[in-house]
């Protein structure tokens, strides 16, 4: 996708500045997420939308252009700083990166931290920074709707953080780089450093002090001393070139404050010099170590078996069976299942080896029980069932059990009734052409289940108390209902530092309904969520989502772990959740999300959403009724034009009574859509649409 970074963030000025001749031009600016006037977090009614710059009294605007001889305010209620992206309030200027600076300045902390009783977050702090580049303005007057999408950059800040979460009144001066970023919007591979240097300040009897950060050929210098003092304490930090990587020519230097801090800045003074810049290696993310799956029980009830592993890196596999080799050198793909049958004896000792195409081998043993008398490829369950059982309905086994034996292709028959919390481990995957099967017969209640393996068709269950989250791929969920769970009710996800090979891919949900889950902290139980760490082609298909603590349909995505693969959704509902009906991607990550033939009623905050999702999303044919804030929200992405964003047709936005917002829509539209403007559902030509005839069209 032809993203196009924004002017703003490229922009060089219009003269050269030189110490010696011109003072430098310093401005002001609030941009990144959560520095709009929505973001309320343990913010004072009062201080909500407060990230500003002031001078003698007067708020700064993005286009003034000051100087440091004046005291200086900078106070931020919102942002925050996260591993990968900023929101913050910015008092800046813009150097050549053919020049070093010394930043000085005596600050006082005049507030920290949150005021209405809350714990701090750790996402608050003040200080010193510099960035390659800084993000587009936070919109003033906000539309609502409109929050500030995620400003990612390489950085060094000489930061006043909390020393411990445990109150306000103490913190820590620390070094803080980032580095790894090559895109505005964040990128995977990125990674944040902190480093503490001065520890237990506490700023009810210092709330002032010296802070310094200083460029030098080799790298940067942050700095901290007592007010009035020269008796500095720093911390050396490497890499001068790390500011100049997503803009060569120049950077950004100033004093910020982010997430409920206020500080204010005297004595400040800046000087520059010529720079020599120590080149330095590109920035390499640190490699994950190598993951190997070994996809295969540890029982058989047949002598037929199939040994399967995976690996999250290219490489070659090897096995031996009794120090036998039965399967040669085989070069697999990251993430391809490698397979070798095997006839199992009285005594099976297995040894897998994986080398990665660069890498030391990796070496697991394994030894595999075989279990007579069991011959049936039909295991019956109950929740009386025991271990020792033989897999009939007369002789029934426990769940786990019978999960650990079942031979690919092999099924899973369960009683009626309740069963524990339960897991379906990676050693008990099927494979492509021989699917494992685990079916109801009658009411099938599980407290939770965990899905690791591939290959496996779940049909017909309810789940409740704890999620059903998939981790594996390739499998189908079939005829799932999942209710009053303490998170969201289907779930697919990947853990975290596997690598993207083996994120959870391929999974295929249909004839599902969730409802009723409510976390503890009720904010984060969805209905069905696609999301953390998921590969290609995970589908919904008539699936129903209602009465949800969240989203209906949750597509959320972290900077860190870079974009998540294309979901796509079909013929399903999102009906009266708490949040959004159909919430496509997060924090500013850009993928091509599909939904279809869908419908988003009575949401308590948007229909269907890009949930800050900048790419080229596919919405078809899909309806919103009557959500409380936006039936549909596309924002305009501050990385590119309507062009590069949202294909939008046959889409229809339906008020039964007068709704507080029209729609917002930006992207590739066609005249077959018809959105809510100035309290009517029309088309780009001005046709309005028949608002009854499709109300009646629903069912409802």
């Amino acid at each position: 996708m032809n993203y196009k970074i924004p002017l703003a963030l490229m922009m060089c000025s219009s003269f050269i500045v030189n110490a010696a001749e011109q003072p430098h031009v310093w401005k002001a600016i609030a941009f990144g997420q959560s520095t709009d006037v929505n973001f309320s977090s343990n913010v004072l009614p009062e201080k909500i939308g407060v990230n500003d710059v002031t001078i003698d009294g007067k708020k700064l605007t993005p286009q003034d252009a000051v100087d440091l001889s004046k005291p200086i305010t900078i106070e931020s209620r919102g942002g925050k700083i996260a591993n990968s992206h900023d929101g913050l309030t910015f008092f800046y200027t813009e150097l050549p990166t053919r020049e070093n600076f010394v930043l000085e300045a005596t600050v006082r902390v005049d507030q920290f931290g949150p005021e209405n009783g809350a714990k701090p977050a750790a996402q608050e702090g003040a200080g010193l920074l510099v960035r390659d580049v800084i993000g587009v303005p936070r919109q003033q007057p906000l539309k609502e709707g409109y929050e500030e999408f995620p400003a990612a950059s390489n950085l060094v800040m000489n930061a006043i953080m909390t020393q411990d979460k445990k109150d306000h009144q103490r913190v820590k001066m620390q070094a803080i780089t980032r580095e790894g970023i090559s895109r505005p919007w964040g990128n995977a591979g990125a990674a944040i450093k902190k480093q503490s240097y001065k520890e237990e300040v506490d700023l009810s009897q210092t709330p002032e002090f010296r802070l310094k950060l200083q460029r030098t050929n080799e790298g940067f210098v942050t700095a901290w001393a007592p007010a009035g003092s020269d008796a500095w304490v720093s911390q050396s930090v490497p890499r001068a070139n790390l500011i100049s990587v997503q803009n060569q020519d120049h950077y950004y230097v100033g004093f910020f404050a982010s997430r409920n801090a206020k500080i204010t800045v005297t004595n400040a003074a800046l000087t520059t010099s010529a720079a020599e810049t120590v080149a330095s290696k590109p920035w390499q993310p640190k490699a994950l170590p190598p993951v190997v799956q070994i996809a295969s029980p540890g029982k058989s009830a047949s002598e037929h078996y199939l040994v399967q592993a995976r690996a999250n890196y290219d490489g070659v596999f090897r096995l031996r069976q009794n120090e036998v080799v039965i399967g040669n050198d085989k070069s697999v793909k990251a993430g391809e299942m490698y397979s070798v049958p095997a006839k199992l004896n009285d005594n099976n000792a297995f040894d897998l080896t994986f080398t990665p195409v660069s890498g030391e081998p990796v070496q697991q043993k394994f030894t595999v029980e075989k279990v007579a008398g069991i011959t049936a490829t039909t295991l019956h369950v109950s929740p009386e069932g025991k271990a020792e059982g033989q897999g009939t309905v007369a002789s029934p086994m426990d769940l786990t059990t019978a999960i650990g034996l079942l031979a690919p292709g092999g099924k899973i028959i369960m009683a009626k009734g309740d069963y524990p919390r339960s897991e379906i481990p990676v050693s008990a995957s099927g494979s492509a052409d021989k699917i494992k099967t685990l079916q109801a017969d009658g009411k099938v209640v599980i407290q939770g289940l965990l899905v690791d393996a591939s290959y496996w068709h779940i049909n017909g269950i309810d789940i409740t108390g704890k999620s059903l989250r998939v981790q594996g791929s390739h499998n189908l969920i079939e005829g799932v209902t999942a209710y009053r769970n303490d998170d969201t009710g289907i779930q697919i996800s990947s853990p975290d530092n596997v690598g993207r090979p083996l994120w959870a891919s391929y999974n295929r949900v249909i004839n599902s309904e969730s409802y009723a889950n409510e976390d503890p902290g009720k904010i984060n139980a969805d209905g069905f969520a696609v999301k953390m760490r998921v590969g290609e082609g995970n589908r919904l298909e008539n699936c129903n989502s209602h009465d949800n603590i969240d989203d209906g349909f949750d597509l959320f995505n972290k900077i860190e772990d870079g974009a998540n693969g294309v979901v796509v959704i079909e013929n399903s509902i999102a009906r009266n959740n708490t949040s959004n009906g159909f919430k496509l991607g997060g924090e500013g990550q850009p993928v091509a999300h599909e939904v279809r033939n869908s419908k988003a009623v009575g949401n308590h905050l948007d229909g269907f959403t890009d949930n800050f999702n900048p790419g080229q999303l596919i919405v078809e044919n899909n309806v919103a009724v009557d959500n409380l804030r936006f039936n549909f929200i596309f924002r305009p992405s501050p990385y590119g034009d309507p062009s590069t964003q949202g294909i939008f047709s046959g889409n229809k936005s339906v008020r039964t009574q007068p709704g507080r917002y029209d729609d917002a829509v930006v992207g590739n539209v066609d005249e077959t859509n018809y959105f809510m403007q100035k309290g009517k559902s029309v088309n780009s030509e001005g046709k309005i649409l028949d608002e009854k005839a499709t109300v009646a069209e629903l069912k409802m």
